[in-house]
Parts: C-alpha cells; structure tokens; sequence
C-alpha cells in the first residue's frame, strides 16, 4: 500500500464512522447535548460533524487555492447558522456550539460527503515531495504541507471517534 493509499483510507474510514453515527437519528437525538447537565462540552452528533467537515473543508481548500465548499457549494445557506463565516469553531463555548442545529439529518451526511470527497479527492493530486512544503508560516514552527493533512486526518479520528461515544451517550447503540 502507498502512503497516499493510507492517508485514503483514514480518510473513508472517519467518513464511514460518521455516517454509521447519523444513521436512524432522528433530528432532535441529533442536535442533543447529551451529557449538558455534567458535562457541556460534549458536544452534540450536529456539532461534531459540522465541525469536522467544515475543517476537513476549510484546510484542504486553503491547500488547493479555492474557495471552501462552505460558500462555493451554498451550505453557509443550507445550513443557515447564527454564526459568523470566520467562526473559529474549535473553540467555541457550549453556547456557540448550540447553535449548530440542522432540521434535517441529510445536511450533515451532505456536507460530510461533499468534504470528504474534497479531501480524497486532493490527496490524489499530490505527490510524496510536496509534503514538506511550508504552507503556513503563521506558526513556530511553520506548518508543511504534510503536517496541515495529519491534522486534518487527526481531527476527522477525533471526533469520529467523540459521535460514537455521543451517540452512545444518547442511549443508542453503536
């Protein structure tokens, strides 16, 4: 197996989990805090998977050189939230996170799908010597090329993991 092959796979992988998750919630079970009165920043299924398919969205169109799916593809309309475009939603407060709420479940496997299909679809692009390439000097050290794709794979394992555990939480199977 290539390393990009790998870098795939993880890729379906936490795209997959996600969609187990989403399957047969309804839309409150969705947007549910599930453990609000001891522990709020659990945040809901809605809110981990807007999140992650907003990074995965956001940092891999920052690498292409286009414009995020979020506005080119009409979900900041879709989703028609009570937040700013440049929310940086990584660190919102249990109050911000709530107000990512959907009415209809397909909204986060559409965005979901949309991203991951963005991400899979770059990572086929590159190739092995580019991945040292520096593409955001904002941080000591400055980021590479590589470093960005590990955290966007990093955030999708992190939080496919966190709406098993949420759903669970919920009361529902895995």
């Amino acid at each position: 197996m290539e390393y990009l092959d790998m870098i795939v796979e993880a890729v379906e992988r936490g795209h997959e989990r996600f969609l187990s998750v989403l399957e047969g919630l309804t839309v409150e079970q969705v947007n549910d805090f599930p453990a609000k009165n001891i522990a709020p920043s659990i945040k809901s299924v809605a809110w981990l998977s807007w999140h992650t398919a907003r990074e995965m969205d956001y940092q891999i169109s920052e690498l292409k050189g286009t414009n995020p799916l979020w506005l080119v593809n009409g979900w900041k309309e879709k989703f028609n939230l009570d937040l700013p475009d440049d929310t940086e939603d990584w660190h919102h407060t249990p109050e911000q996170a709530a107000k990512v709420k959907v009415s209809d479940v397909d909204l986060l496997r559409g965005y979901l799908e949309d991203a991951a299909n963005l991400t899979k679809e770059y990572l086929k692009t590159i190739n092995e010597n580019e991945l040292d390439d520096i593409v955001d000097k904002n941080w000591n050290p400055p980021v590479s090329r590589g470093a960005r794709l590990v955290s966007v794979i990093d955030d999708l394992a992190m939080h496919s993991g966190q709406v098993i555990y949420s759903r669970r939480l919920l009361g529902l199977d895995d």
